[in-house]
């Protein structure tokens, strides 16, 4: 076996996009016949060819490359055959373990025809320097790409390899969605569906009974594209991933979102998360499904957690209701021999911990389900009857405001900030300037120390009040934004005679409940209850005292 090994080569082969502008004189094809002819000129018998085409080689978890390894451990390869040290790979802590220990630990020869490699002869001592080469190589490749796809993300290019459902690419330009009517019309019924405040089981059984294909199939089926597992015994059977996916995807609004993942480096391809806050949201880049408004209720309800009570009576407060001091939600209880809405709402953090009174990290924080509900209608109505317009609602946000000495802002800012801006520049060109004689030694080093400490922090402290200024004037404007959102939603609806879901999912972001004091049986019990609504947040200057 051993004189076998010693005259038994493997020919490797491999190509990935590290390999940038030389991707035609090392594709596979060249590779491959440049290796054979090698062998056959050098008296080898070819083992076998072991290609990995489009695996980078930062990586060496290959399936080619790792077979090659098994077959080497097992003593049937003696010679690997490789173009060059870079298709063995682009990673040098791993090419220096592979060449300087695997290979001579199990008499493998490795021999590099472009680069002059043979490790069985000669000075191989420029080895490591080319391995050094290689990787950068790959990182100045993995930088060029990145930088490529953040601009294309800034721009609101698509660069998806499949268009999301209800949707396709544009023949004309690749990187553009346009509306796939057909699916687009099973996005919309989805996000009504969901709106209704059905969930997501509901939503895929009603989809199952409708034969309305999953998205894979559909692409398959309809457009000719393959992407994801199809059953052809059942092509109907939606995920409740798959739903969810697509009830949060911002792209039905018309935004393209991109920047959502990435590698944590050019060498470790495991993908990241990137929260919202790091995503890049292009907004308005093409033709939308659903509203925004639409969209933004449907956010709301999925991150309400429901239960049932088990006499079905529906909880319209469900997922609203919130405990002051823990920022737990408060959940309903209520016997089921209970007339329709009779029961009360107390914090989940105080229930799960009420057993052991000593352990328990919140108070009860209750209220009657019939109480809040009088007082909502009550609130609601009041806030309809006031017919407030944009600039009405933007007005009571400015008066709550102003109630708060802390939340004061200076509408002076655009004088304020080129004030700051006039010294900030003043303040540049005595720096440069004391630089320059201490440069000289025109003036002591303690007096520099002291001027440039002083300056320095002057400066500092600019750039702080020139972001507040900055923020202050984008929350103005984010202000006026939101009241016309309020504004559209308030002109809706009129007075209500009674509550329902719809209402107030569509009106109110939270309430926020206190802990009552006093008691019923002194008749002194009052307790805070705080409606937030959606865009706008509490809009009263006092609070509510409920007796």
């Amino acid at each position: 076996m051993a004189k076998i090994r010693n005259i038994m080569a493997a020919i490797y082969c491999r190509l990935s996009r590290d390999d940038g502008g030389d991707s035609e004189s090392n594709s596979i094809g060249n590779q491959r016949e440049q290796l054979t002819r090698y062998a056959l000129e050098h008296g080898f018998a070819v083992y076998g060819e072991y290609v990995d085409d489009g695996v980078s080689g930062t990586t060496f978890e290959r399936p080619s490359f790792k077979r090659m390894i098994t077959d080497i451990e097992d003593g049937k390869i003696g010679i690997v055959l490789c173009k060059d040290l870079s298709r063995l790979g682009r990673n040098n802590a791993l090419v220096a373990y592979y060449t300087e220990i695997f290979f001579i630990n199990h008499n493998v020869r490795l021999i590099c025809v472009n680069d002059s490699i043979d490790t069985s002869i000669g000075d191989n001592d420029i080895m490591p320097f080319k391995s050094v080469i290689n990787e950068y190589y790959a990182k100045d490749i993995s930088k060029k790409i990145r930088s490529a796809r953040r601009t294309q993300a800034l721009r609101g290019d698509f660069y998806g390899s499949l268009a999301p459902y209800g949707y396709i690419k544009n023949p004309e330009n690749r990187h553009k969605l346009i509306v796939d009517s057909e699916a687009a019309e099973i996005v919309k019924q989805m996000f009504q569906m969901a709106a209704d405040g059905h969930g997501v089981c509901y939503i895929r059984r009603t989809l199952y009974n409708a034969r309305i294909l999953i998205p894979s199939a559909y692409r398959l089926y309809i457009h000719g594209l393959k992407g994801g597992i199809v059953d052809e015994n059942c092509p109907y059977d939606w995920s409740v991933s798959a739903i969810r996916g697509i009830l949060a995807n911002r792209v039905y609004v018309g935004d393209i979102v991109n920047h959502r993942q990435s590698t944590k480096s050019f060498k470790n391809r495991h993908y990241v998360r990137h929260p919202e806050s790091e995503q890049i949201i292009v907004a308005n880049m093409h033709e939308s499904i659903v509203e925004q408004d639409l969209f933004e209720r449907v956010q709301q309800i999925m991150k309400i957690k429901r239960r049932d009570h088990p006499r079905k009576t529906p909880n319209i407060f469900a997922g609203l209701l919130v405990c002051a001091d823990c920022g737990s939600h408060l959940t309903f209880h209520a016997s089921e021999r209970s007339i329709d809405k009779a029961g009360t709402f107390v914090c989940n953090k105080y229930r799960h911990n009420s057993r052991h009174a000593a352990d328990s990290k919140c108070t009860i924080h209750s209220v009657a389900y019939k109480t809040l509900y009088d007082l909502a209608l009550q609130q609601l109505n009041a806030l309809l009857a006031a017919n407030l317009t944009e600039e009405g609602v933007l007005r009571k946000i400015e008066e709550k405001r102003a109630a708060n000495a802390d939340a004061k802002r200076n509408f002076d800012n655009q004088k304020n900030r080129d004030k700051l801006k006039q010294r900030d520049q003043e303040l540049r060109l005595i720096i440069r300037n004391i630089l320059e004689k201490n440069a000289l030694g025109e003036i002591s080093q303690a007096t520099f120390a002291d001027l440039y400490g002083g300056y320095n922090a002057e400066q500092e402290a600019i750039a702080t009040k020139l972001k507040v200024l900055e923020a202050n004037e984008i929350a103005v404007e984010n202000d006026r934004i939101n009241t016309k959102r309020f504004a559209e939603i308030l002109q809706k609806y009129t007075a209500a005679k009674e509550l329902s879901r719809e209402i107030l999912l569509d009106l109110i972001e939270k309430i926020v409940v206190h802990e009552a004091t006093g008691d019923y049986q002194h008749r002194n019990r009052q307790q805070v209850i705080e409606f937030h609504y959606r865009f706008v947040g509490n809009l009263r200057g006092e609070e509510l005292l409920i007796v």
